[in-house]
Protein backbone atom coordinates (compact mmCIF):
# COMPACT_ATOMS: atom_id res chain seq x y z
CA UNK A 1 0.00 0.00 0.00
CA UNK A 2 1.52 3.63 -1.30
CA UNK A 3 1.51 6.06 2.24
CA UNK A 4 1.70 9.39 0.32
CA UNK A 5 0.31 11.48 3.46
CA UNK A 6 1.45 15.31 2.87
CA UNK A 7 1.43 17.65 5.70
CA UNK A 8 1.86 22.07 5.38
CA UNK A 9 1.07 24.65 7.38
CA UNK A 10 -2.39 25.38 6.05
CA UNK A 11 -4.86 23.42 4.22
CA UNK A 12 -4.40 25.42 1.09
CA UNK A 13 -0.74 24.14 1.10
CA UNK A 14 -1.44 20.53 1.89
CA UNK A 15 -3.96 20.74 -1.29
CA UNK A 16 -1.96 22.44 -3.56
CA UNK A 17 1.04 19.81 -2.52
CA UNK A 18 -1.48 17.07 -3.16
CA UNK A 19 -2.32 18.50 -6.83
CA UNK A 20 0.99 18.14 -7.49
CA UNK A 21 2.10 14.93 -5.99
CA UNK A 22 -1.27 12.90 -7.13
CA UNK A 23 -2.37 14.88 -10.64
CA UNK A 24 -3.00 11.74 -12.43
CA UNK A 25 -4.35 9.62 -9.78
CA UNK A 26 -8.12 9.04 -8.94
CA UNK A 27 -9.73 11.93 -6.42
CA UNK A 28 -13.33 11.19 -7.00
CA UNK A 29 -15.52 8.55 -8.69
CA UNK A 30 -18.79 10.05 -9.12
CA UNK A 31 -21.85 7.55 -10.75
CA UNK A 32 -23.16 9.23 -14.21
CA UNK A 33 -24.82 7.57 -16.89
CA UNK A 34 -25.19 4.33 -14.88
CA UNK A 35 -21.46 3.68 -13.94
CA UNK A 36 -19.41 5.29 -11.90
CA UNK A 37 -16.66 7.74 -13.44
CA UNK A 38 -12.88 9.09 -12.10
CA UNK A 39 -11.92 12.68 -11.56
CA UNK A 40 -8.22 13.16 -11.01
CA UNK A 41 -6.64 15.44 -8.77
CA UNK A 42 -5.79 17.68 -12.33
CA UNK A 43 -9.04 17.89 -13.50
CA UNK A 44 -10.03 18.29 -9.78
CA UNK A 45 -7.89 21.36 -10.20
CA UNK A 46 -9.05 22.77 -13.15
CA UNK A 47 -12.45 23.27 -11.50
CA UNK A 48 -10.98 24.74 -8.52
CA UNK A 49 -8.94 27.42 -10.66
CA UNK A 50 -12.36 28.01 -12.85
CA UNK A 51 -13.75 28.77 -9.51
CA UNK A 52 -10.97 31.09 -8.47
CA UNK A 53 -11.21 33.12 -11.40
CA UNK A 54 -15.02 33.70 -11.22
CA UNK A 55 -13.70 35.05 -7.57
CA UNK A 56 -11.75 37.16 -8.64
CA UNK A 57 -14.40 38.38 -11.63
CA UNK A 58 -17.06 38.95 -8.65
CA UNK A 59 -14.31 40.68 -6.46
CA UNK A 60 -14.54 37.92 -3.96
CA UNK A 61 -11.29 38.02 -1.69
CA UNK A 62 -9.54 36.10 1.43
CA UNK A 63 -12.25 36.61 4.55
CA UNK A 64 -14.88 36.85 2.21
CA UNK A 65 -18.05 34.08 3.26
CA UNK A 66 -19.41 31.50 0.53
CA UNK A 67 -22.00 29.84 1.62
CA UNK A 68 -23.41 25.50 0.33
CA UNK A 69 -25.85 24.63 0.51
CA UNK A 70 -26.59 20.70 -1.14
CA UNK A 71 -26.37 17.27 -0.60
CA UNK A 72 -22.74 15.57 -0.08
CA UNK A 73 -21.60 15.37 -3.66
CA UNK A 74 -18.22 15.52 -5.74
CA UNK A 75 -18.93 19.49 -6.20
CA UNK A 76 -19.79 20.55 -2.40
CA UNK A 77 -16.01 19.10 -2.35
CA UNK A 78 -14.72 20.79 -5.18
CA UNK A 79 -16.48 24.21 -3.75
CA UNK A 80 -14.81 23.96 -0.63
CA UNK A 81 -10.68 23.39 -1.76
CA UNK A 82 -11.98 26.29 -3.81
CA UNK A 83 -12.48 28.59 -0.77
CA UNK A 84 -9.97 26.57 1.29
CA UNK A 85 -7.14 27.87 -1.44
CA UNK A 86 -7.96 31.00 -1.82
CA UNK A 87 -8.85 32.06 1.59
CA UNK A 88 -12.66 32.34 1.49
CA UNK A 89 -14.68 30.54 4.47
CA UNK A 90 -16.70 28.76 3.94
CA UNK A 91 -20.11 28.28 5.42
CA UNK A 92 -21.92 24.84 4.99
CA UNK A 93 -26.12 24.72 5.24
CA UNK A 94 -27.77 21.58 5.21
CA UNK A 95 -30.02 20.73 2.49
CA UNK A 96 -32.32 19.94 5.15
CA UNK A 97 -32.62 23.47 6.63
CA UNK A 98 -35.97 25.57 6.62
CA UNK A 99 -35.97 28.78 5.65
CA UNK A 100 -36.25 30.55 8.40
CA UNK A 101 -32.79 28.86 9.22
CA UNK A 102 -31.31 30.31 5.91
CA UNK A 103 -32.53 33.20 6.59
CA UNK A 104 -30.79 33.52 10.00
CA UNK A 105 -27.36 31.94 8.65
CA UNK A 106 -27.67 34.43 5.53
CA UNK A 107 -27.77 37.10 7.30
CA UNK A 108 -25.58 36.55 10.50
CA UNK A 109 -22.51 35.47 8.16
CA UNK A 110 -22.99 37.77 5.20
CA UNK A 111 -22.36 35.75 2.44
CA UNK A 112 -20.73 37.38 -1.14
CA UNK A 113 -22.29 33.71 -3.15
CA UNK A 114 -24.08 30.89 -2.44
CA UNK A 115 -23.14 27.36 -3.79
CA UNK A 116 -27.05 25.42 -4.15
CA UNK A 117 -27.59 21.93 -4.85
CA UNK A 118 -30.52 21.77 -7.06
CA UNK A 119 -34.33 23.70 -7.88
CA UNK A 120 -35.39 22.45 -4.52
CA UNK A 121 -32.72 24.28 -2.73
CA UNK A 122 -32.57 27.26 -5.33
CA UNK A 123 -36.49 27.71 -4.36
CA UNK A 124 -35.95 28.20 -1.01
CA UNK A 125 -33.06 30.59 -1.80
CA UNK A 126 -35.42 32.76 -3.58
CA UNK A 127 -38.11 32.32 -0.66
CA UNK A 128 -35.31 33.43 1.76
CA UNK A 129 -34.46 36.48 -0.27
CA UNK A 130 -37.69 37.69 -0.54
CA UNK A 131 -38.38 37.62 3.36
CA UNK A 132 -35.07 38.88 3.93
CA UNK A 133 -34.67 41.30 1.45
CA UNK A 134 -31.42 40.23 0.31
CA UNK A 135 -30.19 39.04 -3.03
CA UNK A 136 -26.91 36.74 -3.99
CA UNK A 137 -25.20 35.38 -7.07
CA UNK A 138 -25.65 31.52 -6.85
CA UNK A 139 -24.19 28.72 -8.20
CA UNK A 140 -26.16 25.73 -8.92
CA UNK A 141 -24.85 22.10 -9.13
CA UNK A 142 -27.86 20.67 -10.96
CA UNK A 143 -30.98 22.85 -10.91
CA UNK A 144 -33.05 21.79 -14.52
CA UNK A 145 -34.04 25.56 -14.45
CA UNK A 146 -31.48 28.23 -14.89
CA UNK A 147 -33.63 31.24 -16.03
CA UNK A 148 -34.79 32.86 -12.53
CA UNK A 149 -36.81 35.89 -12.56
CA UNK A 150 -34.49 38.55 -10.25
CA UNK A 151 -31.92 36.27 -9.56
CA UNK A 152 -28.56 35.62 -10.65
CA UNK A 153 -28.37 32.30 -10.80
CA UNK A 154 -25.57 30.06 -13.11
CA UNK A 155 -24.65 26.45 -13.39
CA UNK A 156 -21.79 24.79 -11.46
CA UNK A 157 -20.07 23.51 -14.95
CA UNK A 158 -19.81 27.33 -16.06
CA UNK A 159 -19.00 28.40 -12.84
CA UNK A 160 -15.71 26.14 -12.76
CA UNK A 161 -14.86 26.59 -16.27
CA UNK A 162 -11.03 27.49 -16.25
CA UNK A 163 -9.96 29.64 -18.94
CA UNK A 164 -6.35 28.43 -19.13
CA UNK A 165 -4.82 31.74 -17.65
CA UNK A 166 -1.62 30.82 -16.31
CA UNK A 167 -1.50 34.08 -14.11
CA UNK A 168 -4.45 32.71 -11.93
CA UNK A 169 -3.05 29.68 -11.16
CA UNK A 170 -0.07 31.83 -9.83
CA UNK A 171 -2.62 34.17 -8.06
CA UNK A 172 -4.25 31.29 -6.36
CA UNK A 173 -0.42 30.32 -5.41
CA UNK A 174 0.18 33.78 -3.68
CA UNK A 175 -3.23 33.56 -1.91
CA UNK A 176 -2.31 30.20 -0.26
CA UNK A 177 1.11 31.01 0.57
CA UNK A 178 -0.38 34.23 2.28
CA UNK A 179 -2.82 32.05 4.77
CA UNK A 180 -1.91 31.27 8.13
CA UNK A 181 -2.78 28.32 10.61
CA UNK A 182 -4.60 30.57 12.14
CA UNK A 183 -6.67 31.76 9.28
CA UNK A 184 -9.94 31.15 9.50
CA UNK A 185 -11.64 28.44 7.35
CA UNK A 186 -15.07 27.56 7.67
CA UNK A 187 -18.36 29.23 10.04
CA UNK A 188 -20.07 25.70 10.86
CA UNK A 189 -23.65 26.22 12.38
CA UNK A 190 -24.49 23.83 14.62
CA UNK A 191 -26.96 21.59 14.05
CA UNK A 192 -28.66 21.51 16.83
CA UNK A 193 -31.75 19.82 18.96
CA UNK A 194 -32.85 23.10 20.00
CA UNK A 195 -32.47 26.69 19.91
CA UNK A 196 -30.82 28.55 17.47
CA UNK A 197 -27.63 27.44 15.43
CA UNK A 198 -24.08 28.73 16.46
CA UNK A 199 -21.37 29.36 14.35
CA UNK A 200 -18.49 27.59 15.12
CA UNK A 201 -15.38 28.90 14.10
CA UNK A 202 -12.42 26.87 12.57
CA UNK A 203 -9.68 27.63 11.25
CA UNK A 204 -6.95 25.75 9.17
CA UNK A 205 -5.08 25.00 12.26
CA UNK A 206 -8.16 23.01 13.89
CA UNK A 207 -8.98 20.94 11.10
CA UNK A 208 -5.16 20.26 9.80
CA UNK A 209 -4.47 18.95 13.76
CA UNK A 210 -7.64 16.85 13.20
CA UNK A 211 -6.62 15.12 10.06
CA UNK A 212 -2.81 14.58 11.48
CA UNK A 213 -4.49 12.93 14.74
CA UNK A 214 -6.22 10.75 12.99
CA UNK A 215 -3.06 9.94 10.48
CA UNK A 216 -1.18 9.18 13.65
CA UNK A 217 -2.97 6.18 14.92
CA UNK A 218 -4.67 4.62 11.42
CA UNK A 219 -3.08 3.59 8.67
CA UNK A 220 -4.58 5.26 5.88
CA UNK A 221 -3.11 5.60 2.35
CA UNK A 222 -3.91 6.84 -1.31
CA UNK A 223 -4.87 2.79 -2.11
CA UNK A 224 -7.97 3.53 0.22
CA UNK A 225 -11.28 4.40 -0.91
CA UNK A 226 -14.14 5.63 0.83
CA UNK A 227 -17.88 6.18 0.17
CA UNK A 228 -19.26 9.40 0.99
CA UNK A 229 -23.06 9.78 1.93
CA UNK A 230 -22.31 12.06 5.60
CA UNK A 231 -23.56 15.40 4.83
CA UNK A 232 -20.68 17.67 4.19
CA UNK A 233 -22.08 20.46 6.08
CA UNK A 234 -22.20 18.09 9.33
CA UNK A 235 -18.52 17.86 10.86
CA UNK A 236 -17.81 14.33 10.51
CA UNK A 237 -18.55 14.58 6.59
CA UNK A 238 -16.58 17.53 6.23
CA UNK A 239 -13.59 15.52 8.14
CA UNK A 240 -13.60 12.96 5.50
CA UNK A 241 -13.49 14.90 2.91
CA UNK A 242 -10.82 17.07 3.80
CA UNK A 243 -8.85 14.14 4.82
CA UNK A 244 -8.38 13.07 0.75
CA UNK A 245 -5.85 15.81 0.96
CA UNK A 246 -4.17 14.82 3.85
CA UNK A 247 -4.01 10.60 2.54
CA UNK A 248 -4.86 10.98 -1.06
CA UNK A 249 -7.42 8.35 -0.49
CA UNK A 250 -10.25 8.46 -3.16
CA UNK A 251 -13.76 9.59 -2.25
CA UNK A 252 -16.71 7.95 -3.95
CA UNK A 253 -20.13 9.57 -3.75
CA UNK A 254 -23.05 7.71 -3.05
CA UNK A 255 -26.34 8.52 -5.11
CA UNK A 256 -28.27 8.93 -1.96
CA UNK A 257 -28.75 7.45 1.61
CA UNK A 258 -31.33 4.72 -0.19
CA UNK A 259 -28.99 3.80 -2.05
CA UNK A 260 -26.11 2.56 -0.22
CA UNK A 261 -26.32 -0.83 -0.36
CA UNK A 262 -26.25 -0.55 -3.63
CA UNK A 263 -23.45 1.87 -4.16
CA UNK A 264 -21.29 -0.42 -1.49
CA UNK A 265 -20.77 -3.08 -4.10
CA UNK A 266 -20.16 -1.08 -6.78
CA UNK A 267 -17.46 1.34 -5.27
CA UNK A 268 -15.88 -1.67 -3.55
CA UNK A 269 -14.65 0.80 -0.57
CA UNK A 270 -11.88 -0.46 2.06
CA UNK A 271 -13.17 2.44 4.46
CA UNK A 272 -16.65 3.44 5.31
CA UNK A 273 -17.47 6.49 8.06
CA UNK A 274 -20.92 6.90 9.21
CA UNK A 275 -23.12 7.77 12.39
CA UNK A 276 -24.73 4.95 14.15
CA UNK A 277 -28.67 4.64 12.56
CA UNK A 278 -26.76 3.37 9.18
CA UNK A 279 -25.20 0.66 10.77
CA UNK A 280 -28.67 0.36 12.63
CA UNK A 281 -30.52 0.17 9.12
CA UNK A 282 -27.51 -2.15 8.19
CA UNK A 283 -28.07 -4.42 11.14
CA UNK A 284 -31.76 -4.78 11.13
CA UNK A 285 -31.72 -5.82 7.54
CA UNK A 286 -29.48 -8.78 8.45
CA UNK A 287 -31.84 -9.58 11.12
CA UNK A 288 -35.07 -9.44 8.90
CA UNK A 289 -33.04 -11.83 6.21
CA UNK A 290 -32.02 -14.48 8.90
CA UNK A 291 -35.18 -14.61 10.20
CA UNK A 292 -37.58 -15.49 6.85
CA UNK A 293 -34.40 -17.76 5.92
CA UNK A 294 -35.03 -22.01 6.60
CA UNK A 295 -34.31 -23.10 10.18
CA UNK A 296 -31.05 -24.66 9.32
CA UNK A 297 -29.33 -21.48 8.22
CA UNK A 298 -30.93 -19.78 11.03
CA UNK A 299 -29.45 -22.48 13.49
CA UNK A 300 -25.83 -21.94 11.16
CA UNK A 301 -26.05 -18.38 11.64
CA UNK A 302 -26.68 -18.13 15.28
CA UNK A 303 -24.02 -20.62 15.71
CA UNK A 304 -21.36 -18.69 13.87
CA UNK A 305 -22.65 -15.00 15.46
CA UNK A 306 -22.01 -16.56 19.19
CA UNK A 307 -18.21 -17.78 18.07
CA UNK A 308 -18.00 -14.38 16.55
CA UNK A 309 -18.83 -12.47 19.32
CA UNK A 310 -16.63 -14.47 21.70
CA UNK A 311 -13.58 -14.00 19.27
CA UNK A 312 -14.55 -10.56 19.59
CA UNK A 313 -14.67 -9.84 23.13
CA UNK A 314 -11.46 -11.88 23.26
CA UNK A 315 -9.46 -9.45 20.64
CA UNK A 316 -11.66 -6.16 22.26
CA UNK A 317 -9.36 -7.26 25.73
CA UNK A 318 -6.09 -8.36 23.80
CA UNK A 319 -6.31 -11.65 25.04
CA UNK A 320 -5.00 -15.05 23.16
CA UNK A 321 -7.54 -16.49 21.25
CA UNK A 322 -7.23 -20.70 21.50
CA UNK A 323 -6.61 -22.75 18.35
CA UNK A 324 -9.77 -24.85 18.59
CA UNK A 325 -11.78 -21.12 18.94
CA UNK A 326 -9.69 -19.79 15.80
CA UNK A 327 -10.44 -23.26 13.35
CA UNK A 328 -14.47 -22.75 14.44
CA UNK A 329 -14.47 -18.89 13.26
CA UNK A 330 -12.82 -19.95 10.55
CA UNK A 331 -15.66 -22.43 9.46
CA UNK A 332 -18.37 -19.31 10.34
CA UNK A 333 -16.61 -16.70 8.78
CA UNK A 334 -16.22 -18.94 5.58
CA UNK A 335 -19.96 -19.91 6.26
CA UNK A 336 -21.36 -16.68 7.07
CA UNK A 337 -19.20 -13.63 7.47
CA UNK A 338 -17.65 -13.85 4.14
CA UNK A 339 -21.12 -13.18 2.96
CA UNK A 340 -21.80 -10.11 5.08
CA UNK A 341 -18.84 -8.18 3.79
CA UNK A 342 -19.69 -9.36 0.35
CA UNK A 343 -23.14 -7.65 0.69
CA UNK A 344 -20.64 -4.47 1.95
CA UNK A 345 -18.17 -4.51 -1.14
CA UNK A 346 -16.01 -6.76 0.25
CA UNK A 347 -12.91 -5.03 0.67
CA UNK A 348 -14.05 -3.04 4.05
CA UNK A 349 -11.31 -3.28 6.41
CA UNK A 350 -12.24 -0.40 9.07
CA UNK A 351 -15.09 1.25 9.45
CA UNK A 352 -16.19 4.61 11.75
CA UNK A 353 -18.99 5.41 13.91
CA UNK A 354 -19.53 8.99 15.06
CA UNK A 355 -22.18 11.86 15.69
CA UNK A 356 -24.00 9.70 18.34
CA UNK A 357 -23.09 6.58 20.90
CA UNK A 358 -22.94 3.21 19.02
CA UNK A 359 -24.66 0.72 21.16
CA UNK A 360 -21.83 -1.89 21.83
CA UNK A 361 -23.77 -4.90 21.37
CA UNK A 362 -24.17 -3.68 17.52
CA UNK A 363 -20.47 -2.92 17.55
CA UNK A 364 -19.49 -6.35 19.22
CA UNK A 365 -21.94 -7.78 16.27
CA UNK A 366 -19.77 -6.26 13.19
CA UNK A 367 -16.57 -7.08 14.93
CA UNK A 368 -17.73 -10.49 14.96
CA UNK A 369 -18.49 -10.36 11.44
CA UNK A 370 -14.81 -9.33 10.36
CA UNK A 371 -16.55 -5.87 9.94
CA UNK A 372 -14.13 -3.38 12.62
CA UNK A 373 -16.32 -0.49 13.72
CA UNK A 374 -14.17 1.96 15.77
CA UNK A 375 -16.22 4.11 17.66
CA UNK A 376 -15.09 7.84 18.20
CA UNK A 377 -16.78 10.75 20.07
CA UNK A 378 -16.50 14.51 18.93
CA UNK A 379 -18.51 17.87 18.97
CA UNK A 380 -18.50 20.43 15.97
CA UNK A 381 -16.69 22.48 18.03
CA UNK A 382 -13.81 19.91 18.39
CA UNK A 383 -13.43 19.90 14.78
CA UNK A 384 -14.92 16.12 14.78
CA UNK A 385 -12.95 13.47 16.69
CA UNK A 386 -11.30 14.25 19.51
CA UNK A 387 -10.84 10.55 20.97
CA UNK A 388 -11.52 7.44 19.19
CA UNK A 389 -10.80 3.71 19.29
CA UNK A 390 -7.96 2.54 17.32
CA UNK A 391 -7.19 -0.28 14.88
CA UNK A 392 -5.03 -2.03 17.79
CA UNK A 393 -6.50 -0.44 21.12
CA UNK A 394 -10.15 -0.62 21.15
CA UNK A 395 -12.87 -1.42 23.85
CA UNK A 396 -16.70 -2.00 23.45
CA UNK A 397 -18.77 0.43 24.63
CA UNK A 398 -16.10 3.55 24.72
CA UNK A 399 -15.50 6.18 22.53
CA UNK A 400 -11.65 5.38 23.01
CA UNK A 401 -8.82 7.38 23.95
CA UNK A 402 -8.13 11.06 23.19
CA UNK A 403 -6.49 12.15 19.73
CA UNK A 404 -3.20 13.98 19.12
CA UNK A 405 -2.40 16.22 22.16
CA UNK A 406 -6.19 16.44 23.66
CA UNK A 407 -7.00 16.21 27.09
CA UNK A 408 -9.69 15.46 28.88
CA UNK A 409 -10.94 16.11 32.61
CA UNK A 410 -14.29 14.85 34.31
CA UNK A 411 -15.68 18.13 36.26
CA UNK A 412 -17.00 17.40 39.67
CA UNK A 413 -21.05 17.37 38.23
CA UNK A 414 -20.07 14.74 35.61
CA UNK A 415 -19.37 16.93 32.60
CA UNK A 416 -16.36 16.08 30.20
CA UNK A 417 -14.21 18.68 29.40
CA UNK A 418 -11.58 18.85 26.75
CA UNK A 419 -8.79 20.99 25.50
CA UNK A 420 -6.17 20.69 22.85
CA UNK A 421 -5.98 21.71 19.14
CA UNK A 422 -8.92 20.80 17.61
CA UNK A 423 -10.67 22.82 19.90
CA UNK A 424 -12.36 26.40 18.28
CA UNK A 425 -11.47 29.87 19.38
CA UNK A 426 -14.89 31.25 19.36
CA UNK A 427 -18.72 31.24 17.74
CA UNK A 428 -18.79 33.63 15.28
CA UNK A 429 -20.33 36.86 16.32
CA UNK A 430 -21.14 35.40 19.82
CA UNK A 431 -18.60 35.94 22.69
CA UNK A 432 -21.30 35.92 25.32
CA UNK A 433 -21.85 31.98 23.79
CA UNK A 434 -18.26 31.79 23.62
CA UNK A 435 -17.43 32.77 27.18
CA UNK A 436 -19.99 30.40 28.62
CA UNK A 437 -18.58 27.86 26.46
CA UNK A 438 -15.09 27.36 28.77
CA UNK A 439 -13.90 27.18 31.80
CA UNK A 440 -12.00 30.43 33.27
CA UNK A 441 -8.72 28.46 32.83
CA UNK A 442 -9.56 27.38 29.22
CA UNK A 443 -11.08 24.16 29.13
CA UNK A 444 -14.42 23.57 26.51
CA UNK A 445 -17.50 22.30 28.49
CA UNK A 446 -18.51 19.29 26.06
CA UNK A 447 -22.15 19.11 27.86
CA UNK A 448 -21.73 15.47 27.83
CA UNK A 449 -21.51 13.61 30.94
CA UNK A 450 -18.71 10.47 30.95
CA UNK A 451 -16.09 8.56 33.14
CA UNK A 452 -11.92 7.92 31.94
CA UNK A 453 -10.94 4.62 32.87
CA UNK A 454 -7.45 3.51 34.06
CA UNK A 455 -6.59 2.48 30.77
CA UNK A 456 -7.90 5.87 29.43
CA UNK A 457 -10.59 5.03 27.53
CA UNK A 458 -13.20 7.39 27.64
CA UNK A 459 -17.03 6.14 27.97
CA UNK A 460 -19.99 8.83 27.25
CA UNK A 461 -23.23 8.56 29.65
CA UNK A 462 -25.58 10.69 27.84
CA UNK A 463 -25.80 14.65 27.22
CA UNK A 464 -26.14 16.96 30.53
CA UNK A 465 -28.86 18.62 29.47
CA UNK A 466 -31.16 15.17 28.09
CA UNK A 467 -30.55 13.12 31.70
CA UNK A 468 -33.84 12.25 32.77
CA UNK A 469 -34.52 13.16 36.44
CA UNK A 470 -37.05 10.96 37.55
CA UNK A 471 -39.39 12.13 40.56
CA UNK A 472 -38.25 9.85 42.81
CA UNK A 473 -34.49 12.04 42.27
CA UNK A 474 -33.06 9.26 40.29
CA UNK A 475 -30.77 10.65 37.03
CA UNK A 476 -31.55 8.41 34.08
CA UNK A 477 -29.08 8.16 31.12
CA UNK A 478 -31.70 7.68 28.04
CA UNK A 479 -29.70 6.90 25.36
CA UNK A 480 -28.15 3.37 27.04
CA UNK A 481 -31.65 2.27 27.58
CA UNK A 482 -32.49 3.46 23.92
CA UNK A 483 -29.48 1.88 22.56
CA UNK A 484 -30.48 -1.51 24.14
CA UNK A 485 -34.02 -1.59 23.19
CA UNK A 486 -33.09 -0.73 19.32
CA UNK A 487 -30.16 -3.61 19.29
CA UNK A 488 -33.61 -5.88 19.12
CA UNK A 489 -35.62 -7.15 16.12
CA UNK A 490 -38.43 -5.55 14.65
CA UNK A 491 -37.67 -2.48 16.82
CA UNK A 492 -36.24 0.93 14.71
CA UNK A 493 -36.29 3.89 17.11
CA UNK A 494 -37.01 4.59 20.68
CA UNK A 495 -37.32 7.52 22.67
CA UNK A 496 -37.26 7.59 26.26
CA UNK A 497 -39.39 9.87 28.74
CA UNK A 498 -40.27 10.27 31.97
CA UNK A 499 -38.79 13.68 33.59
CA UNK A 500 -40.35 14.07 36.67
CA UNK A 501 -42.19 11.09 36.75
CA UNK A 502 -42.31 7.98 38.71
CA UNK A 503 -41.48 5.56 36.15
CA UNK A 504 -40.33 5.50 32.34
CA UNK A 505 -42.11 5.24 29.14
CA UNK A 506 -40.79 4.78 25.64
CA UNK A 507 -42.03 6.00 22.63
CA UNK A 508 -41.41 3.24 19.54
CA UNK A 509 -41.32 3.17 15.67
CA UNK A 510 -40.76 -0.57 14.24
CA UNK A 511 -39.21 -1.67 11.21
CA UNK A 512 -42.51 -1.72 8.84
CA UNK A 513 -40.49 -4.12 6.23
CA UNK A 514 -39.57 -6.61 8.78
CA UNK A 515 -42.58 -6.19 11.04
CA UNK A 516 -44.99 -6.94 7.59
CA UNK A 517 -43.41 -10.11 6.55
CA UNK A 518 -43.78 -11.49 10.33
CA UNK A 519 -47.54 -10.73 10.38
CA UNK A 520 -48.37 -12.28 7.14
CA UNK A 521 -46.03 -15.02 7.78
CA UNK A 522 -47.76 -15.49 11.08
CA UNK A 523 -51.50 -15.00 9.34
CA UNK A 524 -52.46 -11.80 11.01
CA UNK A 525 -54.30 -9.57 8.53
CA UNK A 526 -53.92 -5.53 8.26
CA UNK A 527 -55.19 -3.22 6.22
CA UNK A 528 -52.41 -0.84 6.79
CA UNK A 529 -49.06 -0.38 9.18
CA UNK A 530 -51.08 1.87 11.47
CA UNK A 531 -53.64 -0.88 11.88
CA UNK A 532 -51.09 -3.62 12.52
CA UNK A 533 -49.11 -1.40 15.38
CA UNK A 534 -52.86 -1.58 17.38
CA UNK A 535 -52.67 -5.24 16.91
CA UNK A 536 -52.77 -6.92 20.63
CA UNK A 537 -49.97 -9.77 19.23
CA UNK A 538 -48.03 -6.69 17.93
CA UNK A 539 -48.26 -5.33 21.13
CA UNK A 540 -47.11 -8.50 23.15
CA UNK A 541 -44.40 -9.05 20.65
CA UNK A 542 -42.65 -5.91 21.34
CA UNK A 543 -43.46 -6.11 25.04
CA UNK A 544 -41.64 -9.06 25.58
CA UNK A 545 -38.41 -7.59 24.08
CA UNK A 546 -39.03 -4.67 26.28
CA UNK A 547 -38.91 -6.95 28.99
CA UNK A 548 -35.86 -8.50 27.67
CA UNK A 549 -34.03 -5.39 27.77
CA UNK A 550 -35.81 -4.92 31.45
CA UNK A 551 -34.00 -7.61 32.33
CA UNK A 552 -30.35 -5.63 32.16
CA UNK A 553 -31.31 -2.54 33.57
CA UNK A 554 -31.36 -1.40 37.31
CA UNK A 555 -35.29 -1.08 38.44
CA UNK A 556 -35.21 2.69 38.20
CA UNK A 557 -33.98 2.26 34.51
CA UNK A 558 -36.57 -0.15 33.15
CA UNK A 559 -39.46 1.06 31.04
CA UNK A 560 -42.86 0.29 32.61
CA UNK A 561 -44.84 1.16 29.67
CA UNK A 562 -44.61 2.37 25.61
CA UNK A 563 -46.72 3.49 22.57
CA UNK A 564 -45.43 2.42 19.40
CA UNK A 565 -45.70 4.90 16.55
CA UNK A 566 -46.76 4.24 12.75
CA UNK A 567 -43.47 6.02 11.24
CA UNK A 568 -39.93 6.65 11.62
CA UNK A 569 -38.98 10.07 13.02
CA UNK A 570 -37.11 11.76 9.85
CA UNK A 571 -35.31 14.86 9.23
CA UNK A 572 -38.11 16.00 6.49
CA UNK A 573 -40.29 15.85 9.43
CA UNK A 574 -37.94 17.70 11.63
CA UNK A 575 -37.61 15.16 14.65
CA UNK A 576 -34.27 14.21 13.62
CA UNK A 577 -31.26 16.59 13.10
CA UNK A 578 -29.15 16.38 9.79
CA UNK A 579 -27.07 13.82 11.63
CA UNK A 580 -29.81 11.74 12.42
CA UNK A 581 -29.93 12.83 16.74
CA UNK A 582 -33.09 12.35 17.86
CA UNK A 583 -34.66 16.24 18.53
CA UNK A 584 -36.36 15.15 21.80
CA UNK A 585 -38.23 18.51 22.59
CA UNK A 586 -39.77 18.37 19.05
CA UNK A 587 -40.71 15.07 19.07
CA UNK A 588 -41.80 14.44 22.62
CA UNK A 589 -44.15 17.56 21.85
CA UNK A 590 -45.65 16.84 19.04
CA UNK A 591 -47.03 13.37 21.07
CA UNK A 592 -47.59 15.15 23.84
CA UNK A 593 -50.93 12.97 23.95
CA UNK A 594 -49.03 9.80 23.84
CA UNK A 595 -46.58 10.95 26.21
CA UNK A 596 -50.09 11.75 28.27
CA UNK A 597 -51.12 8.38 28.42
CA UNK A 598 -47.29 6.50 29.18
CA UNK A 599 -47.74 8.27 32.20
CA UNK A 600 -51.64 8.18 33.14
Amino acid sequence: MSRTVIDGKTLADVYLRRVEMSGERTAHLVKRDGHYQALTWKSLHEKVLGIFENYQSLGIVPGDRVCIISNTRSEWNISDLANLASGVITVPIYQSNTVDDIIYILEHSSPKLIFAEDDAQVAKLIEAFEKSNQKLPVVTFAAKEIMRDGLSLVSFEQFSRFSGNQKVHEDLVKIAGSLTPESMASIVYTSGTTGRPKGVVLTHSNFAAECRSILDVFDLTSDDRVLSFLPNAHILGRVESLMSIFSGWEMAYAESLNSISQNLVETKPTLLISVPRIYEKVFSKIQADVASAPPMKQKIFNWAVKIGRQIARMRSEQFPIPVTLLAKYQIADRLVFSKVRTKMGGRIRMTVSGGAPLAAELCEFFHACGVKILEGYGLTETTAAIAANFPGDYRFGTVGKPLGDSEFKIAPDGEILVRGAMVFKEYYRDPVATKASFTEDGWFLTGDIGEVSDRGFVKITDRKKELIVTSAGKNVAPQKIENLLKSQRFISQVIVCGDKQKFLGALITLNQEDMSNWAKISGISFADFEELIKKETVIKLIADKVKSVNSQLASFETIKNFKLLPKDFTTETGELTPSLKLKRKVILNKYQTYVDELFK
